[in-house]
């Protein structure tokens, strides 16, 4: 599940994350955001927030159909998660378009100060 919860910071898409997230999730919500944000400010800054039930992406959503492609952004942050969650920004991070960083829960604060950082870039 993916769901828009208040912006932490104008012109920062703010997102929950938790179970294991779908198609649908970035069709209905993430593709749709990042499209209205980009056309609004042409930057795209992401914040999303996990809780320790995330499972990552379905299977189905990756197996190459271009079903889910995370176009590009400025910034990426995500906060809390499982303990696999921050192994696995800081691996595929280099590999990313945009800036990326992880923050535990309870380092929230640095985390929106972090995007905030770059939405000013």
């Amino acid at each position: 599940m993916l769901c828009k919860i208040p912006d932490i910071a104008e012109g920062v898409i703010s997102l929950f994350a938790s179970g294991r997230l779908s198609t649908s999730d970035y069709q209905q919500h993430l593709k749709p955001l990042i499209e209205s944000y980009r056309e609004q400010s042409g930057k795209v800054c992401l914040y999303i927030e996990a809780d320790v039930l995330l499972e990552g992406w379905d299977s189905q959503s990756l197996k190459g159909s271009g079903e889910v492609q995370l176009p590009n952004f400025d910034g990426l942050v995500l906060v809390g998660g499982p303990d696999w969650f921050g192994d696995a920004v800081r691996l595929m991070g280099p590999f990313m378009q945009g800036e990326v960083a992880w923050y535990p829960l309870e380092e929230k604060a640095l985390a929106k100060d972090w995007i905030a950082t770059n939405l000013d870039k």
